[in-house]
């Protein structure tokens, strides 16, 4: 047969519906957007959770080596791969507002990477930077002057700084961002993801030698979460994690499906002469065009999923999940290609017989 007579047969047969495209498009859909979406809430699941991790401040590593700090090689840490930021910590004298005299606001000289660490802004103007609810207690907002005991001391921003089992000690304080120099009580860095080879990279601000720095303790600056969160390994063993295959599986058996349900018919189109290769490439066609048909809405909806779902990386989630349609679409090819190579003519008077 000519290409476009091939055309022209499957066309009819999907026209009068004769291959049934239809009915097999909806199931691939149905099924591939089914296994796709849940699997990209699952992952939507852990992103979830690693997100309310870090945003707990459980990512944050804090040494604490009173006076032995080395403030620029702490600041410095910022800059490695996989440490977000970084700074160093000391305790100051206390700010003495005029509205408070008998109640002193700790305070602390902070570098600029430690700014960082709670979410702030390193470049801001000069000046100090207060937890959010103390700025709320005081009536003031970024920008403005508080006078104190020594002078006016202006707000140079503000930090959010929630009770949720994390140190309290700066839920009530002033920072006073100072240049990284000297030496520091503290090194701060905020380490996503979690490695000990790069908590262990904290001693590298110690202001002393390497004997002292085994001493030295590294904690964490909230553990009501949990000591370590192993996003990855929360992705790799996620109960949904085997939807990939499961839709390939299902787009090889729709397709093998749609053949086989038409054995007499092509065995009786062999028996009359037509080449197998002719028949073959005949049910390629119209499987590609109903396993398209298919996809696509399946994409679709998977999109539509992930958005309503609120991920935190929502183009992430749509590329990982939607393979499962893709392949799916592919692996019909490959049911309709053994479907055909299963049909026998010898067998056209069992398959009459057992239409």
């Amino acid at each position: 047969m000519r290409f476009r007579s091939i055309l022209s047969e499957a066309g009819r047969n999907l026209a009068t519906g004769t291959s049934r495209a239809l009915l097999f498009a909806l199931l691939l859909a149905a099924i591939t957007a089914g296994a796709a979406i849940m699997d990209a809430r699952s992952i939507i699941g852990v992103q979830s959770r690693a997100a309310d991790f870090v945003a707990s401040g459980a990512s944050i590593r804090v040494m604490v080596a009173p006076a032995m700090t080395d403030a620029a090689a702490c600041e410095r840490l910022g800059t490695i791969g996989g440490i977000r930021a970084a700074g160093a910590l000391r305790e100051a004298d206390a700010v003495v507002l005029r509205t408070m005299n008998a109640n002193p606001v700790p305070a602390y000289a902070v570098t600029p990477g430690l700014i960082a660490v709670l979410g702030g802004d390193p470049a801001a103007p000069a000046g100090a930077w207060l937890p959010a609810p103390l700025a709320r207690t005081l009536g003031v907002t970024a920008g403005q002057e508080l006078p104190t005991g020594s002078g006016t001391l202006t707000v140079a921003g503000l930090y959010e700084y929630p009770d949720d089992g994390r140190d309290s000690r700066l839920a009530y304080a002033a920072l006073l961002p100072q240049p990284a120099a000297g030496s520091f009580d503290e090194c701060w860095a905020d380490i996503w993801p979690l490695s000990r080879d790069r908590e262990r990279l904290l001693h590298a601000a110690l202001a002393v030698d390497s004997s002292a720095a085994d001493a030295v303790a590294v904690g964490q600056l909230n553990t009501s979460r949990g000591t370590r969160f192993d996003a990855l390994g929360e992705f790799t063993a996620r109960p949904t994690r085997f939807a990939l295959p499961a839709c390939a599986l299902a787009g090889l058996l729709l397709g093998l499906v749609a053949v086989r349900i038409r054995r007499l018919e092509l065995a009786a189109a062999l028996h009359l002469g037509e080449s197998r290769r002719d028949v073959l490439a005949i049910q390629v066609i119209e499987t590609a065009v109903w396993a398209t048909a298919g996809v696509v809405p399946a994409a679709v909806a998977l999109l539509a999923g992930v958005v309503a779902a609120g991920s935190t990386d929502a183009a992430a989630v749509y590329l990982v999940d939607v393979r499962g349609p893709a392949v799916a679409a592919c692996a019909t090819l490959i049911g309709a290609v053994l479907g055909v190579l299963t049909v026998r003519e010898r067998h056209l008077f069992r398959y009459f017989k057992n239409r």
